[in-house]
């Protein structure tokens, strides 16, 4: 039994899995032809730092923890090396991180552990975490809060109709009475409010300091003096950060500290906090700006759509009227930029995950790199190709002020050598997914991609989406088939005799009623059923597939019908290919190099393909040296390679050759070979042949024609520069050299035919 993740966002890129780096990492989402997603975790180079094992993946939290789910939908908490701190169990609503501290969510309790891992107890109704060694929990059955200690205990007598968490040794409590009341640990009354004072907040901010509500307005109290620190002069005041609270007064908004004083006039039109001391300041003149708490502006632009969200690793960002997106630092102000980009996550101090074109993409912004990208087709083999369609229909807002409406992707099929079959299966594949799964589905929200496989001669299209938002929700993975020939559609009744329902019943496990398996799924294995569960409060929508051989349903296939004789009967195209390779035609714009190295043996493809578009890494690249110079490793083998690698031998020649100077100590053979590496290794080749380094001031000169100069490592300078006198590599023509960047198989296969 397999349970599959849905996800509704479709990715894919090459995993290339390397060894875990310190520093920022990240998680990213890859969802490749077969409609499953898979998470991994990437660093600010692109490389893979954890393998793309996760069901879902969040980022790491300050101390040094992520929660990561697997396909079963279970929960588990992993440091940075990918360790399991907490094992694996039921997926909670959420997961919460404190500095100390872990807490699953669950519907009606949390568990908490320490940030190794142990269990510290189960609390029903808990909110927040341990303050002052108490912890706030309210009770499911009767509704009201209490105080407990870590072994669950009362921390003393009596519940509360409302109370806060402890900070400082003191919590703000309303009795069962209505009297509120500043409480200590021990639950004795420290200060008593006098009946008719009303606190907005239950929480007792700076020293004593309670914002109250006379029903209209807010004003500030000190417990301690009994006192209002200022009248009702104010329509809104926000909860206090590091001891400064916005205050809206004739609608303009200012800043305030505990003691009431004013910090800053209400002047803004708009204010709200950013984190880390700056707030979103909008002005009369129509201007926005993230001001700190004395005014001083951070940063400011005239031209605003959008964004000035919270900071986020010590950046925000705005949106512009061209489409352009603008981030900015807390201290440094502009940062750098992006074209007709959307919907920003901040990963990292230096990446950003957006909408760019169209396309879901990983951006560096200090290296202006895509490190990972979403592809616009997949290659299905045989010349057909599934370009990803995009569609939207907005649908209005919900309460929570998401949008509401359709967001699908969907395959559109070309390659065929018949363009009416071609053009009735797109049209019937954009007909199935634009209709969606049910007539009242047509009003619920719809989101996902979708999956594809050739099967024999068979095109196997399914839906990967999530009907419907929240609890209610379901899984649609209905499927199309369709012969690749004929264009002919095919239906499960088409593949199996009459009377087969009463065969499957039999083979599917008995725990659900038959007509709970839905949307059987055809291929050259047999037929896979599903199991669709709805979403409710504790539980995500998801799968259970059961796949039902042809040997375990042989009393029923109909062998002589054109379905099962188009499932295993392999899917032909004749067509012009490069050295055999069904990826490389010979109008592709390598397909010369691609030849010439096939021809004198330096490269390789695999099962039929060449891979031109991938990135080549360290072992290929190696492997190509070796054999261009019919290096041998003469026994020896480099440090780190495992014994029985296809690579060791070749990568150990280069290695012993000592062409690997400067680059062993981040050798991995898994990883994208940079250009700046590359340069390295190219260069020990030249030097070794008898060329000469460029002295100092030859490197600077050439190098300062790159804009992204700064970004070449000062140990590649050199070496990058001799490259470019031998005319092996050269910059971009939009002024940047992009060390960092990998080369594509294709483009290495050229590079190759030059040296």
């Amino acid at each position: 039994m397999l349970k599959k993740t849905i996800s509704a966002v479709f990715v894919a890129f090459i995993m290339i899995i390397g060894a875990a780096a310190a520093g920022t990492i990240f998680p990213v989402q890859s969802t490749d032809i077969d409609g499953i997603t898979r998470y991994g975790y990437l660093d600010e180079a692109g490389r893979t730092v954890l393998p793309f094992a996760y069901a879902t993946a969040g980022e790491f939290a300050d101390c040094g923890l992520a929660a990561v789910e697997n396909e079963k939908w279970q929960t588990a908490v992993i440091d940075r090396e990918g360790h399991v701190v907490v094992a694996y169990a039921d997926a909670p609503v959420s997961v919460d991180f404190s500095d100390d501290a872990i807490a699953y969510r669950y519907a009606d309790h949390s568990v908490y552990y320490t940030l190794d891992g142990k269990m510290i107890g189960s609390y029903a109704g808990a909110e927040g975490f341990f303050e002052d060694g108490l912890l706030l929990c309210k009770s499911p059955a009767s509704d009201r809060y209490s105080y407990v200690t870590q072994e669950g205990e009362p921390a003393f007598p009596g519940e509360f109709i409302e109370a806060g968490a402890f900070s400082g040794g003191r919590a703000l409590v309303r009795t069962t009475d209505g009297k509120y009341l500043a409480i200590d640990t021990a639950g004795q009354t420290l200060y008593a409010l006098e009946q008719g004072i009303t606190p907005y907040y239950m929480t007792i901010f700076g020293e004593d300091t309670v914002v109250l509500f006379d029903g209209t307005n807010q004003a500030l109290y000190s417990l301690s003096q009994g006192k209002y620190l200022t009248e009702f002069l104010y329509k809104s005041i926000s909860e206090f950060h590091d001891g400064v609270a916005m205050v809206q007064q004739l609608n303009r908004w200012g800043l305030m500290d505990t003691t009431g004083k004013q910090l800053m006039a209400p002047t803004y039109y708009y204010l709200t906090y950013m984190g880390e001391g700056l707030y979103a300041a909008r002005s009369a003149d129509g201007s926005v700006a993230a001001i700190d708490v004395n005014g001083n502006v951070a940063y400011r632009t005239t031209s605003y759509v959008g964004g000035f969200n919270e900071l986020h690793y010590g950046l925000s960002w705005h949106g512009m009227a061209d489409g352009s997106l603008i981030f900015f630092k807390k201290n440094g102000g502009y940062f750098a930029s992006l074209k007709n980009a959307e919907n920003p996550t901040l990963l990292s101090e230096n990446v950003v995950r957006v909408t760019q074109d169209g396309t879901l993409r990983y951006i560096n912004l200090s290296t202006n790199t895509v490190l990972f990208e979403q592809p616009k087709s997949f290659d299905l083999g045989n010349g057909i190709t599934a370009k990803t369609v995009h569609y939207e229909k907005f649908m209005g807002f919900q309460s929570d002020g998401t949008e509401h409406g359709w967001n699908v992707d969907f395959p559109e099929i070309s390659g065929l050598p018949d363009a009416k079959v071609q053009k009735s299966i797109n049209d019937a594949i954009r007909s199935f997914f634009l209709k969606g799964p049910s007539v009242t589905a047509e009003y619920e929200a719809l989101e996902g991609s979708y999956g594809a496989s050739v099967e024999g001669s068979v095109l196997v299209v399914w839906a990967n989406c999530i009907s419907g938002k929240g609890a209610g929700s379901s899984v649609w993975n209905d499927s199309l088939a369709f012969d690749l020939r004929t264009g002919e559609q095919y239906a499960i009744s088409d593949l199996l005799d009459s009377g087969y329902i009463n065969t499957v019943k039999q083979l599917l496990p008995e725990e659900h009623a038959i007509y709970l398996y839905s949307f059987p799924r055809m291929s050259t294995e047999g037929v896979t059923y599903y199991y669709n569960e709805y979403e409710s409060e504790t539980r995500r929508a998801y799968t259970e597939s059961y796949l039902l051989t042809f040997e375990q349903l042989s009393d029923v296939v109909n062998r002589a019908g054109a379905c099962y004789t188009a499932l295993q009967t392999p899917y032909v195209k004749l067509s012009e290919t490069v050295a055999g390779f069904s990826d490389v035609k010979t109008s592709h714009w390598a397909a010369a190099f691609i030849q010439k190295v096939m021809d004198d043996g330096l490269m390789q493809g695999a099962n039929g393909k060449f891979r031109p578009d991938d990135r080549i890494t360290q072992a290929e690249v190696c492997a190509t040296i070796a054999r261009s110079l019919s290096l041998d490793a003469e026994g020896q083998t480099m440090d780190g390679l495992a014994a029985d690698a296809w690579y060791t031998e070749e990568v150990s020649a280069v290695w012993a050759a000592g062409l690997l100077d400067g680059l062993e100590e981040t050798f991995q053979p898994g990883a994208v070979m940079t250009r700046a590496d590359a340069a390295q290794l190219f260069a020990n080749m030249l030097v070794k042949q008898g060329s000469t380094l460029p002295e100092e001031k030859t490197v600077t000169e050439k190098l300062a024609a790159f804009s992204d100069a700064a970004a070449i490592p000062a140990d590649r300078q050199a070496a990058i520069v001799l490259c470019m006198q031998k005319g092996l590599i050269q910059g971009y023509t939009d002024g940047t050299f992009q060390p960092q960047r990998g080369f594509s198989r294709a483009e290495f296969a050229k590079l190759l035919t030059m040296i």
